[in-house]
């Protein structure tokens, strides 16, 4: 897998234009500089939300369970006749998957934990970061393959967002990914534009400014406890 250039060097992946601190606005008009990033959302005590999860696949699969558990109703006609216990698991079932879908495909895909920023990118897993070892954010993108017989283009280009990992954090250098949602390899980990909420200038900047705060907050931290023993 190519490499993300360290934010050091540039801040340019492919052909985009990125955003480490302060960075001019992208080229490219589907993310303007006047897109809102708003504050991350409190979740709980030491916790808040850095990156929300696209919601709509969860409305997909909201729809498609109700669809499936109403034409499992129709062909069961329960109200006309009894129906066996295999009828009722399965409508079970089917609500129970899609209301599994929608929690899966809606949990936030950064969060912040303390000091420990937690990464989900793979269905029933969350990776623990280091708050120390996370160094910035910025846009990237990477190429699509096109379709299986699409001759026409070269694939379409898929807008990410990457949180660069320090290289001696070698612990934390790749992990396994659901590949939709993105990719965790060699210190960069990637979130799949198309999965998450709508990635812009602002939302980059406004993660690299939380980041240095949940960084200077930490060491306060670390050093009133220093001082108290």
């Amino acid at each position: 897998m190519h490499r993300d250039p360290s934010p050091a060097d540039s801040c340019q992946t492919d052909s985009t234009a990125g955003a480490c601190a302060s960075v001019a606005p992208v080229a490219d008009g589907s993310v303007g500089a006047k897109a809102h990033a708003p504050s991350p959302a409190l979740i709980g005590a030491g916790r808040s939300v850095w990156l929300r999860a696209n919601g709509r696949p969860g409305v997909v699969i909201a729809c498609l369970a109700v669809a499936m558990g109403l034409a499992l109703l129709l062909l069961a006609r329960p109200w006309s006749r009894p129906v066996g216990v295999v009828t009722w698991l399965g409508g079970a079932g089917v609500l129970v998957a899609g209301a599994g879908g929608v929690l899966l495909t809606s949990r936030p895909r950064l969060v912040l934990e303390k000091e420990r920023v937690r990464v989900h990118l793979a269905p029933g897993r969350i990776d623990p970061v280091p708050l120390e070892v996370v160094e910035c954010f910025f846009l990237g993108s990477r190429l699509e393959p096109p379709s299986p017989g699409d001759d026409s283009t070269g694939g379409a280009r898929v807008r990410t967002l990457v949180m660069r990992i320090a290289e001696r954090a070698v612990d934390h250098a790749a992990r396994p990914t659901l590949p939709l949602w993105g990719a965790w390899s060699e210190g960069s980990v990637t979130f799949d534009g198309r999965w998450c909420e709508p990635l812009s200038v602002d939302l980059v900047r406004r993660l690299n400014r939380d980041l240095a705060t949940a960084k200077r907050a930490a060491r306060a931290r670390n050093e009133a406890r220093g001082e108290a023993t």
